[in-house]
């Protein structure tokens, strides 16, 4: 029996790589999918044979639209329940009312009760399921699994799903053959009851014993968010967008036909039922067959732009057959036939490849929004305008497959436009990445290159950018035939190129270059040895523990040191993997080694190693020992230490992180390790922002962290920290807001709430306006040239307060260019304010033109004013006779500035009202003894002793 467990072992490690420690959780994953895709593929025939034999074809388009609407509502609601109810719970919720339905679904249809509605409800049910089961399923294996152990594992689990839809299919159409097809919902229900305890026992053991909240919060980032104006902004994404509705409609065409012919030529339920079951589970069968021994080599051959006309073109030849033999069950059969396969082979790798170029993080965001809602919004408008043509123009079936063509030939225009986006796209990319230093681009002809060959030519001619740019996007979908260009910058001079090109033959499992990345392992660079490390532990399986432990012993501290962060960051979700190292143990051993290590670089070093591996080995016993590290006397170390806090992802960190936020030399690795939190961290600083005592100078950073989480939460944060009464934080708070609508387009906000901002803007950069005319107006109305001291001092105490007030307007006018850019496009409104503060008159009139045109009318009747006079020299009689400006006397100046939220201002005021030791100020004074700032009540009482001596 071991010898066959062995045996087993040793098959699933040469063959997907599963390590020790991964069996059981890649296992348990894979009969999970199993299980939900089996169901899909029992349910699926089983409803559609029962609801064609008792409505016909005619009623599939009601089915189409009532698909759509419920599709969309419960998506919505379930996004909003994934941000509120643990996912372990709805899981096991979704799971259990699964069942519950099935149960009640085969009970009322055995019995034949309400069976019309209740046909209807089922249907909408299976395909309500299939949206939120495979959905379920790959948020867990988000969680569950890193992005390399995902790499690795993917395919093994993916098998499961592959065999669950030949499995499930074929199970259907033998189990028909002898009983009710109403009993095969009581088999899918003990088929999902089975789920559930695996559910359990992988959140159990796999996510609650491995992950704190945070970890588990960060992996499921992005699978919550609607991000419609990003899709909207971006052609390449549009375009694709366009591709899966209108492919969508074109299968909803082809099942409508295939289902109605079928149906004509079938009348029994249990036959049909069969009928069904037997062919889904061939198409699978047939696509898995394409995806193993074909897919590679056409995508590879072809390239992605014209694997994309593949699945379009076998369509079009089917449905034109279908338009001569309209009543040939076996041309339907082609027709499902030819949708069917390619679509989860060929077709299915193109558009993986032709999304390659937009960034991960957008990808992420907006792959399940097409998936869902696109898909949801095809299938409605497919069931309208079946409903439209066949029921109310009453078209055969000739007439459907001329729909079906038309709709073929703007899927295939679409095809050809995002081919052209997507190489339009790396081009321009690679066009834009410069070398170091600034350095003049590298310029490579990428002109007449497929997509591909162009990558290859970058990879053997491009600058450094270039290279890591592509290196960057290879890594995400390797392909052969980049391995050659690929293993030749393993020599090229650039390290960061070396380490670069490691980590992406890394994914190459099937050309292993153990020998030549060996040598590697001494490189002078740390991040070299670490990638070398990495390749070494994946490709080299047999040895994997031989060389491992080999290098952990190396006489090399810095050998050893790479090995150990590589061990950490390796098996850090994996404890088996970590106890057959004894991580801990050798972390420990190195801590009691620190004390007695006399040389200072090797002190160093030893210390960042420590730190890099405590951060990633995922052990939370040993995270006490990183505070020491916070007080060390070398800022290599307390760096580290900030970043080491970040990556274990340990709320116990978040505060002391936070307080280096302030100290100049680490507030920039102080911010990427309170970003890597996530979108988890914003509640966090609103604590500490709500915290009594908290000092401006710390609240003036957090935006630093959260313009870098694409998240609404972080829109909403820095609007409450731009509502606080610090001018400084409000510009911060804004800077961030912007950062936010260039790197996050899909984010929203409240443009009335925007305008109102603006205009309460407008009204202060007003009265600021009238301060400052007031001011210089006696200014000069007084002598030219002070002749006592004391006058030379309130003259002087007058020019601070004109000269604060100069620059409040300029920051008031920055912050409504910077409020303009978040509700309108802020490259034109950067354009504009950059140009206005141009000393070129022509730039200047230009730009307040375009802004004239730009504008709303209710915001421009506030703006442009303001703007004309901001470019003029000196303010005139004139121009605050345009402004309709009220000019206050001195004393209503002194009381409009002092009950400001300006504290520099009042303080600057009541350094004037102490020079000009004028009693009539007095009461002005005294009100600001009442100030809730104290520098403000301090100064006032200071003021208040020098005019009494007076």
């Amino acid at each position: 029996m071991t010898a066959i467990s062995n045996a087993i072992q040793f098959f699933l490690r040469t063959a997907f790589d599963i390590r020790d420690g991964e069996l059981k959780r890649a296992g348990l994953m894979q009969a999970y999918i199993f299980l939900i895709i089996s169901t899909l593929l029992i349910v699926k025939p089983t409803v559609n044979g029962l609801f064609l034999t008792k409505f016909s074809v005619e009623s599939l388009p009601n089915a189409f639209i009532l698909v759509a609407i419920s599709a969309a509502v419960v998506s919505t609601i379930y996004s909003r329940l994934l941000t509120r109810i643990p996912l372990h719970k709805i899981m096991a919720n979704t799971l259990t009312y699964s069942v519950a339905s099935l149960i009640l679904f085969g009970v009322f249809l055995l019995f034949n009760i309400a069976k019309g509605p209740v046909l209807y409800l089922f249907y909408i049910w299976v395909a309500i399921f299939a949206l939120l089961a495979t959905s379920q399923f790959w948020v867990l294996a988000n969680l569950v699994f890193n992005a390399r152990e995902a790499k690795r594992l993917f395919g093994f689990i993916g098998a499961g799903a592959i065999g669950g839809g030949i499995f499930g299919g074929y199970l259907t159409s033998a189990l028909a053959q002898f009983m009710r097809v109403e009993f095969l919902l009581f088999v899918c229900a003990l088929l999902l009851a089975l789920c559930l305890p695996i559910v359990r026992s992988v959140w159990k053991n796999y996510v609650v014993q491995t992950q704190n909240p945070f970890q588990q919060k960060k992996r499921m980032s992005g699978f919550s968010e609607h991000p419609i104006n990003l899709i909207r902004q971006s052609r390449h994404l549009s375009f694709l967008a366009g591709i899966v509705g209108v492919s969508v409609m074109v299968a909803k065409l082809v099942d409508y036909q295939f289902s109605g012919l079928a149906a004509a030529a079938i009348d029994n339920a249990e036959e049909l039922t069969a009928f069904f079951g037997f062919w889904f589970s061939t198409f699978n069968l047939l696509s898995l067959l394409l995806q193993l021994f074909l897919t590679r080599r056409v995508v590879g051959t072809f390239g992605v732009g014209t694997s994309l006309f593949f699945l379009p073109s076998l369509i079009l030849l089917a449905a034109l057959l279908l338009l001569v033999f309209p009543e040939w069950l076996m041309v339907a059969i082609f027709l499902k036939m030819s949708d069917g396969s390619l679509k989860q082979s060929i077709n299915k790798a193109a558009m993986e490849l032709i999304i390659l170029p937009v960034p991960v993080e957008v990808k992420n965001q907006t792959k399940t929004f097409i998936d869902v809602f696109v898909d949801s919004v095809a299938t409605g408008i497919s069931g309208l305008i079946l409903i439209f043509f066949v029921k109310g123009l009453n078209l055969s079936t000739q007439a459907i497959s001329l729909l079906t063509i038309a709709l073929i030939l703007l899927w295939i225009y679409l095809a050809y436009r995002v081919r052209g986006e997507y190489l339009h796209s790396f081009k321009l990319k690679i066009d834009k990445a410069k070398g170091e230093g600034g350095a003049p681009k590298k310029q490579i002809d990428l002109s007449s290159e497929s997509a591909i060959g162009g990558l290859s030519k970058v990879l053997e001619n491009g600058s450094e950018k270039q290279l890591l740019f592509v290196l960057d996007k290879i890594r995400e979908l390797p392909n052969d035939r980049y391995f050659e260009p690929l293993r030749k910058l393993l020599q090229h001079p650039s390290t960061e190129v070396q380490a670069a090109a490691i980590s992406t033959l890394y994914f190459y499992k099937k050309h292993p270059l153990v020998e030549e990345v060996k040598p590697f392992i001494h490189s002078s660079s740390q991040k070299v040895k670490i990638q070398a490390f990495q390749y070494l532990i994946e490709h080299a399986a047999e040895e994997r523990l031989t060389l491992m432990n080999e290098y952990l012993r190396d006489e090399d501290y810095h050998v050893k040191g790479a090995a150990l962060v590589t061990l950490a960051r390796d098996t850090r979700d994996n404890p088996r993997m970590k106890a057959a190292f004894a991580l801990k143990d050798r972390i420990v051993d190195l801590l009691e080694e620190l004390p007695f290590i006399k040389g200072a670089e090797q002190e160093r070093f030893e210390k960042i190693t420590l730190l890099k591996a405590i951060g990633y080995a995922n052990i939370p016993a040993l995270y006490e020992h990183i505070f020491p590290f916070f007080s060390d006397a070398n800022k290599d170390v307390v760096k580290h230490a900030i970043a080491a806090g970040g990556s274990t992802l340990n709320p116990v960190f978040i505060d002391r992180i936070a307080r280096f936020l302030t100290e100049e030399p680490f507030q920039d690795t102080a911010v990427e390790a309170l970003a890597q939190y996530g979108k988890a961290i914003i509640p966090e600083l609103q604590r500490m922002a709500h915290t009594p005592g908290i000092s401006m100078e710390m609240l003036r950073t957090f935006p630093l962290v959260v313009k870098k989480i694409g998240s609404q939460q972080s829109v909403n944060f820095l609007i409450e920290l731009f509502d606080y009464d610090d001018k400084a934080l409000q510009q911060a708070a804004l800077r961030g807001l912007n950062s936010l609508r260039n790197n996050y387009p899909y984010l929203k906000f409240d443009k009335k709430e925007i305008v109102r901002r603006i205009l309460r803007e407008a009204r202060l950069y007003q009265d600021t306006l009238s301060a400052l005319h007031a001011q210089l107006y006696i200014r000069i109305t007084r002598k030219s040239e002070p002749v006592s001291e004391r006058e030379k001092e309130q003259m002087e105490a007058r020019m601070g307060l004109i000269r604060l007030m100069e620059q409040r307007l300029d920051r008031n006018l920055e912050r409504i260019f910077r409020l303009l850019g978040l509700n309108y496009a802020s490259e034109d409104i950067l354009a504009i304010y950059e140009s206005l503060r141009s000393d070129k008159d022509d730039l200047r009139m230009n730009a307040l033109e375009f802004l004239d045109n730009l504008l709303e009318p209710s915001i421009k009747r506030a703006i442009i004013p303001i703007i004309e006079t901001s470019m003029l020299e000196t303010i005139t009689e004139q121009t605050v006779k345009t402004m309709n400006l009220k000019i206050p006397s001195e004393y209503e100046c002194f009381k409009m500035l002092l009950r400001g939220k300006d504290m520099r201002i009042k303080l600057a005021v009541l350094y004037l009202i102490g020079q000009l030791g004028d009693w009539k100020f007095m009461p002005l004074v005294e009100e600001s003894l009442e100030s809730s700032e104290g520098k403000v009540r301090d100064f006032a009482a200071g003021v208040m002793k020098e005019l009494k001596k007076l």
